[in-house]
């Protein structure tokens, strides 16, 4: 039973004429006789007598009219307890974020759609490095954090669902004799500085930097940055290069160019909770994220 084929048999009962019905719900005559053909076929009831000229309701189509009708009267009054309970949801939400990481198109959308969703609850929102949010989030001081699944799909104690495809970029000053060329790779910058953070909010360890530099020919030359505001500055003053993804402060600094290289893939970003949070706000979020139509990944 679809929604076209009872409204088709509200309005045949209502205009007692197939052709009254059609152009109550600007339908044609043929779609809503067979919109009521189809509803009779799949209850295997007879609804309306049919004459030359006339059209009347079965015994059994008007116990199913009127059945209909309450049934309709009763999902009308649920749900709009359903939406009075929604406008009373309130209390507080918390979201973290990686230093210097940007809202994302998907992410922005969600939130702004759940604020005028739950206009009574509140968003609160911080910025931090990696470990302060996994931790934060392991004790339940965050409900949920954005963050590179690289970084938490081995943890057996959260859950997540992607938001966000982001590329890696090598940022260089715009100086740089690269900069703005095609067809770089990552031995191209062979004799020049790579500035990490000391910190765990980086996208890229050293680890992980030594051996994808090995992997291309060479040992890197590392300088280590006491926070992000100086990894920014001392890219701008030509100091050395950083990796950033595209969504991130350092990769869209006036004084900066960036470039896509092959032995950089991009990073998936997702939105990370703890199972065993025991704040409802999580589940009303969630169960709006489960709504939520994400656009493809950048």
């Amino acid at each position: 039973m679809t929604s076209s084929q009872v409204e088709c048999f509200f309005a045949a009962a209502k205009y007692n004429s197939f052709t009254k019905a059609a152009q109550h719900l600007y339908m044609t005559t043929a779609a809503v006789s067979k919109n009521v053909l189809a509803l009779e076929k799949e209850l295997d009831v007879t609804l309306f007598w049919r004459g030359h000229q006339s059209l009347s309701l079965t015994p059994a189509g008007t116990i199913l009219l009127e059945s209909l009708r309450r049934n309709r009267i009763n999902f009308s009054h649920a749900l709009e307890e359903a939406r009075a309970l929604t406008r009373d949801i309130s209390g507080t939400l918390s979201i973290g974020f990686l230093k210097g990481q940007m809202l994302d198109d998907n992410i922005r959308t969600l939130l702004l759609r759940f604020e005028e969703e739950h206009p009574r609850v509140e968003l609160r929102v911080v910025w931090e490095d990696y470990r302060w949010l996994n931790e934060a989030l392991a004790d339940n001081r965050l409900d949920f954090v954005e963050i590179m699944e690289s970084a938490v799909k081995r943890n057996p104690k959260v859950r997540y669902l992607p938001i966000s495809r982001e590329d890696t970029l090598l940022v260089m000053p715009k100086t740089h004799p690269c900069a703005g060329k095609a067809g770089l790779t990552l031995r191209d910058f062979r004799e020049d500085t790579l500035i990490l953070l000391s910190e765990s909010e980086c996208l890229y360890s050293e680890k992980l930097v030594r051996s994808t530099c090995l992997a291309s020919g060479f040992e890197p030359r590392l300088l280590y940055a006491p926070d992000l505001d100086t990894q920014i500055f001392w890219v701008e003053l030509n100091k050395g290069l950083a990796i950033a993804n595209s969504n991130h402060l350092m990769a869209n600094g006036r004084a900066v160019a960036c470039a896509v290289l092959p032995e950089l893939p991009p990073e998936d970003f997702v939105l990370v909770w703890n199972e065993m949070n025991a704040n409802p706000l999580a589940r009303v979020l969630l169960d709006e994220v489960s709504k939520f139509e994400f656009s493809d990944f950048n």
